[in-house]
């Protein structure tokens, strides 16, 4: 694939509720641009994007994988994320290397949970935001109540850029608003042909894109003005006036069609010229290890700042870095800097990517997203750069909703698990690991049961481990409640030399989370000085085994204060 000026790239993902069809508009768009020779489905197993077969074994996506096409004197690179709540965290790191998104909305279902945080977590980024009503051939379906939806759930006013030609299952066509112009679908081929307006339309759109255009008017008062003198705006100043509102959030356009029947996705891929572009995106920056200095960094020309958003681990390739190039750019045998580590890194090829499939490329620009195999030191949300050190905001890490214990099936399981865990969480977005002391238990978290359940299916099938899932063991504390003054004598004589010791303690309560706290105030060497550290294993020994239930007790303060020892018997045993 050629090398692309930054202008020429969009960079999308598409997003929204499970079920909504976005993996299908990838697939659509995969025939289009001629990625694929098949409209790929994700029922049958088909799909280019739901590769893994976790995925085509539930239906749906549980990671995100990328197209890399060419359309109309762009490149595109999109981004299909999962759209159930358990992968969130998957979803949202796509955010962090796009542009602009996609909202996918079932034309059955609406605006659903996932459509409503995705909209806002690409708003509440600076993303450009577009909609497209898909699965409008099914029966009883109708746009005007998801654009109801939009208005209502989303907060944001939708612009509706095309209408509908037929409904439910007699979709057969749209009609483009800007263009003035009707389009027909025939097959799956996805290329729409010019026919007359019908009829019953003509009589609405007239109005339709009087709406249109004054709603572009008002993202910009030199437009307004023009609109309010003239009663219309040029080409040029319409398509300004769209791309400034899809890239200040004022804009919410909104697409129609199907995309099982590749009905409207042309539409969809022609419009991506009026997205934001890789040189408008702003990107929080700071010095390395320096999140207080935070400063913006402006795509473009400069030296090469990359972040990698994401980790794929191949079973031929290995470890897979996937970048998104924010400013500057990279050729294969680049040697740029790792922020977090300070190591240098080199790049071999540059792939760009397919589905599961790899593409070489030549150079990257800022928009760019790629990838680079077997790099020594770099993982997800680490920065590379060349020239001034910088570091991009990845934001805060996601924290698990859901534990389970992990329990190896077998011995040969138990030396295995470790380090399969390892390569596991480097391409398992919000999936964390932890190691309980107390109960020697190894505990997995997720964002939810099917995000855990998946993770198992995968350690069995990439790595060979078998693990049971199990609820992980409280540990519980004890601690005191009260103050107590207490004296003891060990004394012990069989013959010889024998064992001696006295000691006072006064225990109270400690602050919260401060453990155990041990003080000496013995004075005149009443116990000796080598001796005063037997006395706090022993105290410690002690609160270990707990004194209510068998639980360690934490938060205790204890004062030796007094003793008494004996120059022969008092010793360490």
């Amino acid at each position: 694939m050629k090398t692309y000026d930054s202008a020429d790239i969009r960079t999308f993902a598409l997003v929204g509720h499970g079920g909504s069809g976005k993996t299908s508009v990838g697939e659509a768009i995969a025939l289009i641009t001629g990625l694929n020779t098949r409209l790929g489905s994700v029922t049958d197993g088909s799909s280019l994007l739901d590769f893994e077969p976790e995925e085509r074994e539930r239906g749906g996506s549980l990671t995100t994988s990328f197209l890399t096409a060419e359309h109309d004197g762009l490149k595109l690179h999109i981004a299909d994320t999962p759209g159930d709540g358990d992968f969130l965290d998957e979803a949202m790191t796509a955010l962090n290397a796009v542009d602009g998104v996609v909202l996918v909305v079932s034309a059955v279902d609406g605006v659903e949970t996932m459509t409503e945080r995705m909209s806002h977590a690409a708003a509440e980024r600076g993303l450009g935001r577009v909609v497209f009503i898909n699965k409008l051939d099914r029966e009883r379906t109708d746009h005007e109540p998801v654009l109801e939806e939009i208005r209502a759930q989303l907060g944001v006013e939708p612009v509706l850029l095309e209408l509908p030609i037929g409904r439910g299952p007699d979709l057969r066509g749209v009609v483009d608003l800007i263009g003035g112009k009707a389009y027909a679908y025939e097959g799956d081929g996805g290329r729409g042909q010019e026919v007359p307006i019908p009829d019953d339309l003509a009589g609405v759109i007239g109005a339709a894109k009087e709406a249109l255009v004054e709603a572009v008017a008002t993202v910009d008062d030199e437009l307004v003005e023009k609109y309010l003198e003239h009663g219309e705006l040029t080409d040029e100043e319409f398509n300004a006036g769209l791309h400034k509102g899809i890239g200040n959030g004022a804009l919410l356009p909104v697409l129609v069609g199907s995309a099982t029947r590749n009905l409207g996705i042309d539409r969809l891929l022609s419009f991506a010229k009026a997205m934001p572009t890789p040189l408008e995106r702003v990107v929080k920056v700071h010095p390395p290890g320096r999140p207080e200095a935070t400063v913006e960094l402006e795509g473009g020309a400069g030296t090469m700042v990359a972040f990698c958003f994401k980790t794929i681990v191949d079973p031929f390739m290995g470890q897979l870095s996937v970048f998104r190039v924010f400013r500057g750019g990279a050729s294969t045998d680049s040697h740029p800097t790792n922020a977090r580590t300070d190591a240098g890194e080199r790049f071999g090829a540059l792939l760009h990517l397919d589905g599961k499939k790899t593409v070489p490329a030549d150079r990257v620009v800022a928009g760019d997203i790629f990838a680079v195999a077997k790099l020594k030191s770099t993982h997800t949300g680490d920065t590379l750069y060349e020239g001034e050190a910088v570091e991009v905001d990845a934001g805060p890490a996601p924290q698990p909703m859901i534990s389970y214990v992990l329990k190896p099936v077998t011995r040969a399981d138990e030396d295995k698990v470790r380090g399969a865990l390892e390569k596991l969480l480097s391409e398992e977005a919000g999936l964390v690991q932890s190691f309980d002391e107390v109960t020697k238990e190894i505990v997995v978290g997720g964002r939810g049961a099917n995000h855990v359940t998946v993770a198992v299916h995968k350690l069995k099938r990439k790595y060979g481990v078998a693990v049971e899932l199990g609820t992980p063991t409280i540990p519980y504390r004890e601690t005191i409640s009260g103050t107590a003054d207490v004296r003891y004598r060990h004394k012990k004589q069989t013959g010889g030399a024998g064992q001696f010791g006295e000691v006072a303690i006064r225990v109270r309560p400690a602050d919260r989370d401060a453990g155990f706290e041990f003080e000496d105030k013995t004075v005149g060497g009443v116990i000796p000085h080598s001796l005063i550290p037997s006395v706090e294993k022993g105290v410690r020994w002690v609160l270990a085994k707990g004194a209510l239930a068998g639980f360690p007790v934490v938060d205790v303060h204890v004062e030796l204060y007094d003793g008494k020892s004996h120059p022969v018997d008092s010793k360490d045993i």
